[in-house]
């Protein structure tokens, strides 16, 4: 079957053209459980883009000078901006995109046990990308994402932790963003005084930009 984008001559049972991703005849990938308005996206958006989201984190807070204190789940208002890239095919056939987080706030905790408020924001430097592969050849979904990136804490306007590099990830996903599944959070951090354990990220959604940037300047005012 000749792809109608590059017109190179594919199988005829490829659902994808082997040369530059295409699809082939969506009409025989399975929609089985998909409703037709407001449908999960059957394959990763074709182009990039600027990409505005908003999820609930939830970090386990240890306070070690109260032992007895219980764990203090601590839920964020996340608000992320990232640079999202073309899907390509990676050298042994699945489907891949690229993407960069651009901007990340968490913002509305108070913190009893610290007396302050707590805030996360990216680090002041590159940033690596992070990354979405298909977990088949034959379609984008399911698939896994992997998210990275270097961040700040901050309790009101004292930093107490700059540089960390941390990772997210979910497998199963099913839609861009990857709305319902939770998300590993796996940024932990210890001193002598605290330590945050593994959470979670979940509820992520895209929103506005101008939710986004109300969300972010609301974390950015403890710190200023």
């Amino acid at each position: 079957m000749k792809c109608p984008n590059c017109q190179y001559e594919n199988e005829t049972s490829a659902r994808f053209c082997s040369q530059c991703g295409t699809v082939q005849h969506p009409d025989e990938i399975p929609t089985e459980g998909v409703t037709k308005r407001g449908a999960r996206p059957q394959v990763f958006p074709e182009e990039d883009a600027v990409e505005y989201e908003k999820s609930v984190i939830r970090i386990p807070l240890n306070l070690k000078k109260d032992p007895t204190r219980p764990v203090d789940v601590m839920a964020f208002d996340a608000y992320m901006r990232l640079l999202r890239e073309k899907p390509v095919r990676n050298r042994i056939g699945y489907r891949q995109f690229e993407f960069r987080i651009d901007a990340w706030e968490l913002t509305n905790v108070y913190s009893k046990g610290l007396d302050a408020n707590i805030t996360f924001t990216l680090s002041d430097t590159v940033q690596p990308k992070s990354i979405c592969i298909a977990l088949q050849r034959e379609t984008d979904f399911p698939a896994i994402i992997i998210y990275n990136a270097i961040y700040d804490v901050y309790l009101d306007k004292q930093r107490i932790i700059s540089s960390q590099p941390g990772v997210a990830f979910a497998t199963g996903v099913q839609e861009i963003p990857p709305r319902n599944v939770t998300v590993a959070f796996e940024k932990p951090f210890d001193s002598d005084a605290f330590s945050f354990s593994s959470g979670t990220c979940e509820g992520m959604r895209g929103i506005p930009r101008d939710i986004f940037e109300e969300g972010a300047a609301r974390g950015r005012s403890f710190r200023e």
